[in-house]
């Protein structure tokens, strides 16, 4: 398991390199790809273990956790209904839409529902990544985040429902109703509760001992995985528990930032980082698994394709759907084909997927499988496509790239004519010269081996020299902050003039911290 691991996390990170070379990908088609290799590699394929969907949902809980983490609570206040509407009467629509449809290609009832209901839930992370550099409308984003924290829960009661279905040959009607309420109303106190205990628990911490932020990030990381683990055992939706958490501390977040600022901070950093690498393993598994079952089917002579047809089936199924809803809700066409389209499928798919393996016949999940991750698939490539037609562009990442180049590269110029303009020794000033270049990348391959070499081999400053150095940086920093300030009175867009002054006060942390310590 654990070299298993660390292949799934090579994959992942090498996914975020490649991704920063091709900002028009989207990172989730890159860690599929890997994902492909692995799976083709007989000596990288060997070393990752059978997927189990234990694993899978302790992947999808921390990623709904930070989602809804970054969605404001008031929110759902003012979209109750449209939460309800999207979260239950749109997944059971979908899946009794999609269920008779497939049911139409000589699919059993009950299997045909069941795959209905597995290509349901809907996953925000993938669709901000196929709607990277667009702008899409303030009611159709809102309306899709709050939906993806939402219709897992009733995505998994129903799949489990269907799953008993097809085992037991019958559908309890009122059991899954009863079910579904007990479920989602025990997610629903548990997430609340839980969150409450841990809020409660870091804001005493924070105000009793400033310097337990390390505890309190570790803290942090680990909840969703106790809020899941205490609702699963407790036999309700471990999904919904972890999205009320989520929300809570959003909160919490938006209230205590500057308790302790570093840990806030940090916190933010290591959320992303998680985020990115949790959601880059889940598309890294969905390649692996494709190969896996294609390759088995292969071996064993069956090579029905008939998955493709369903996958499609069920993807346009879904498309209908979400369209007709978003008409009846007066979204116009264009709103409602964005609504549609934005309805991505990821995470929470591919781990329900996994939830029936043992209430159907080992022919049948090969055939689910493929059929859902093609529904996976499309429902990232079709709004990839399409999204570049219909939305507007907002600063493409290259764009955003020229313009902070630019401006570094104007801003270290003003910081390189302050330094000139003061007395520094000259190896002082040789050092602050180098830094300061090293701001937009400026010095060579060589001069960082030159001077990787004088540090290594010549004595470091004595303090009076240190200070000269501290202060001849923190003046250029100084002028390049004004530099900025200047600019942002004149420019319209603040995100990358934002990146790069967050930067000059990190670069001033790290100075004024000579001791590494914090």
């Amino acid at each position: 398991m654990l070299v298993s691991t660390i292949v799934l996390m090579i994959a992942a990170v090498l996914s975020s390199i490649i991704s920063s070379f091709f900002p028009h990908f989207s990172i989730n088609y890159i860690s599929i790809f890997i994902g492909l290799i692995i799976g083709l590699v007989p000596f990288f394929n060997g070393r990752v273990a059978p997927f189990h969907t234990e694993v899978f949902m302790y992947i999808v809980a921390p990623l709904i956790y930070f989602e809804g983490q970054s969605t404001r609570i008031n929110l759902i206040g003012k979209r109750l209904r449209q939460i309800l509407e999207t979260a239950v009467l749109l997944v059971i629509v979908g899946t009794v839409f999609a269920g008779f449809s497939v049911s139409l290609l000589g699919i059993p009832l009950a299997l045909a529902f069941l795959m209905g209901a597995l290509s349901t839930p809907t996953d925000a992370t993938a669709t901000e990544s196929v709607s990277e550099g667009l702008i899409v409308p303030e009611r159709q984003e809102n309306l899709l985040k709050m939906e993806s924290l939402f219709n897992d829960a009733s995505g998994i009661i129903l799949v489990t429902a269907m799953a008993l279905w097809v085992k037991n040959g019958q559908f309890n009607y009122q059991q899954t109703l009863f079910d579904f309420l007990r479920s989602a109303g025990g997610g629903i106190i548990i997430g609340i509760v839980a969150a409450l205990v841990m809020i409660s628990f870091r804001q005493f911490l924070g105000r009793i001992n400033h310097s337990a932020y390390n505890a309190q990030i570790l803290l942090f990381v680990s909840t969703p995985f106790f809020i899941y683990f205490v609702a699963e055992e407790l036999k309700v939706s471990g999904i919904i528990a972890v999205v009320c958490a989520g929300l809570m501390q959003n909160s919490e977040s938006v209230r205590s930032r500057f308790i302790t600022p570093r840990q806030f901070h940090n916190g933010l950093v290591l959320l992303r980082l998680l985020r990115e690498v949790l959601n880059n393993t889940v598309f890294v598994i969905l390649g692996v698994l494709v190969v896996r079952i294609i390759r088995d089917d292969l071996i064993s002579g069956n090579t029905n394709s008939q998955w493709i047809v369903i996958g499609i089936l069920l993807y346009l199924a879904n498309l209908l759907v979400r369209y007709l809803y978003g008409l009846l809700s007066k979204m116009g066409n264009k709103g409602s084909i964005i609504f549609a389209l934005g309805g991505v499928h990821g995470a929470v798919t591919l781990a329900l997927v996994y939830m029936i393996i043992d209430n159907v016949s080992s022919a049948q999940f090969d055939m689910i499988v493929l059929a859902e991750m093609l529904v996976i698939i499309l429902s990232m490539v079709v709004p990839s496509i399409v999204f570049r037609f219909i939305l507007d562009h907002d600063m493409s990442s290259k764009e955003a790239g020229k313009q902070i180049q630019r401006l570094r590269q104007e801003m270290v110029k003003e910081g390189l004519a302050a330094v000139e303009k003061i007395y520094l020794p000259e190896k002082i000033r040789e050092s602050v010269v180098y830094d300061l270049r090293d701001q937009k990348s400026a010095n060579s391959f060589a001069d960082f081996w030159h001077q990787w070499a004088k540090a290594s081999r010549y004595p470091e400053f004595n303090e009076q020299e240190r200070e000269l150095e501290q202060r001849a940086l923190l003046w250029a920093f100084r002028a390049e902050r004004q530099y900025l300030d200047m600019v942002s009175q004149k420019e319209n867009r603040r995100d990358y003039l934002f990146e790069l002054y967050n930067e000059i006060l990190l670069a001033e942390s790290i100075l004024l911290d000579t001791e590494n310590e914090y």
